[in-house]
This record gives C-alpha cells, structure tokens and sequence, in this order.
C-alpha cells in the first residue's frame, strides 16, 4: 500500500511539474519577446525557484534559449516542431521583422533591409524613425554595391577574385548621389576594416552628414542572406551608438541563429522576400 501511495504522489508532483513547465512555456506565446526569472516569477506567481527549473528543462530541451547576454530567455529553435507542417514558412521579411523592431526601439533612429541583387543592393523592408533628419527609406531602391556601406557588407564577405571582378566592371561607374567615381583604394580598405570587425560603419557627407552601421545576417551554410542597417544624422547618432553597440549585435546574432533554421540559397535574390 505504501509502494502505491508514493507512486501515486510521484506522478502528482510530475504531473505539477510538468504543468509549471507548460505554463512557463505559454509565457512566451506573447507580444514580449524575452523574460528574466524574476519577471517570470512575478508574472506567473510562481516562486523563481520553480521558473527556474522549468526554464533549465525547457532549455535543455531547446524549447527556450538565453538570450546573448545569458540572463534573460526567449523561445527557442524547437518550438517550430510544434507547428503545422503545412503553415508556410515565414518569408526572410518576417523573420528579420522583430530584430529591426528591437533594433528600432533601442535607437529610435531608421532600421533598413536589403538583398543583394547582382551587382545591387536592394530594399526590401524598413522602419523610418519620426526623428528631425530622417534617414529616408525607398523600399525597391537600388544601389550599387560600392556606393553606401550596405553594399560593401556584400562585398566585404565575397571572395577576392569576385570582389576584383566588381571593381573591374565598375571601376568607372560614378556613385549615384556624389557622381564621384569608384575609389579603388578606399573601397579595399574598408572592406578589410569589416572583415576585421564584422560589420560595416559609414559616414555621408551633406548639408546633414549622416552615420549608419550595416550587419551581415547570415544562416547555418554562412550564406550571406541580407543586410540589416541603422543610421541617422552624424551628430546624433555617432554618440548613441556607442552605448548600445553591444545590444545591437546581440540583437543581430540571435536573428542569426533564427535564420540558420531555414535552408535558403547561397544568392540573395533567390531568398522568398
């Protein structure tokens, strides 16, 4: 009798357990992307304790994962498991969609994505900051890839030979808002500074001299899918960006481990937009 009275309250403690562990899992089926224990905690009213332990299961099990600065949780790669076979995947303008918002919220200034296009980038999608001095968005835009840092992302994470190829073809072809030409040296000498550093950082010279970063999003084969960019005027942004220049590639790095889920070509223009 006794063997059975504990067998029956191990399976009610199971059963709890487990129902925690779907409670907490339900958490993050809102508009918040990420939650802290203690926020959990007082969310749900459990004790952090128990968050805990249901949080460490459900990472265990990929179902949750930290975020980069590994105190705060957020749904993991798993969870696409639990979704209809027949739903469509999301397209790469939805999955970059929440990182441009974060991105958007944390600088207040104009977010930007683009594909590469041949010897083009192009605009796919973007959130323009209501700010004075806004950085304006025309999705559909084209532009060359030598003409803004967006472009030199693609050409930064290209081969040599391929890189010496697009000079070669465009060594001539003057850039479309100073009308200057292809300046050989400079181009290869910020192409270099981004594949030390891993980004692209620019500044375009005006009556309003404007700054912007470019990071490269890429998946699991280290297909360069897009580009995702930041900027506003000089004078505001250069100082803001300093600050949250770690936030914003922690941002970026969790997009990339969203879009290594999905197996897409190697060529950009043949990413579903």
């Amino acid at each position: 009798m006794d063997q059975i009275n504990h067998a029956v309250l191990d399976n009610r403690e199971q059963n709890k357990a487990m129902a925690r562990i779907l409670t907490v899992l339900s958490s993050f089926a809102s508009s918040r992307a990420e939650f802290g224990i203690s926020e959990l905690s007082q969310h749900l009213g459990m004790t952090k304790n128990m968050v805990f332990r249901a949080i460490k299961t459900l990472v265990e099990q990929d179902y949750v994962m930290r975020d980069p600065s590994g105190q705060r949780y957020q749904l993991g790669f798993r969870v696409l498991e639990l979704q209809n076979v027949t739903s469509p995947e999301p397209t790469f303008r939805t999955l970059c969609a929440p990182a441009m918002q974060q991105i958007h919220e944390l600088t207040g200034e104009t977010v930007s994505l683009t594909v590469r296009a041949l010897d083009y980038s192009v605009f796919i999608d973007g959130i323009e900051t209501r700010k004075p001095g806004v950085w304006r968005l025309q999705i559909g835009a084209l532009r060359p890839l030598h003409a803004n840092s967006t472009g030199h992302v693609y050409l930064a994470f290209a081969d040599d030979a391929a890189l010496s190829d697009y000079i070669a073809r465009h060594e001539h072809d003057p850039a479309p808002q100073s009308g200057e030409s292809l300046n050989e040296t400079a181009l290869r000498e910020d192409i270099a500074a981004i594949r030390k550093r891993g980004y692209a950082t620019s500044v375009r010279q005006g009556m309003l001299p404007m700054a912007s970063l470019a990071f490269p999003i890429w998946d699991a084969e280290h297909n360069l899918h897009g580009v995702i960019s930041v900027g506003g005027p000089k004078e505001r942004f250069e100082p803001l960006v300093a600050g949250l220049l770690p936030s914003i590639t922690g941002i970026i790095e969790t997009l990339c481990q969203r879009t290594r889920l999905y197996a897409a070509s190697a060529a950009s223009s043949e990413i579903t937009l």
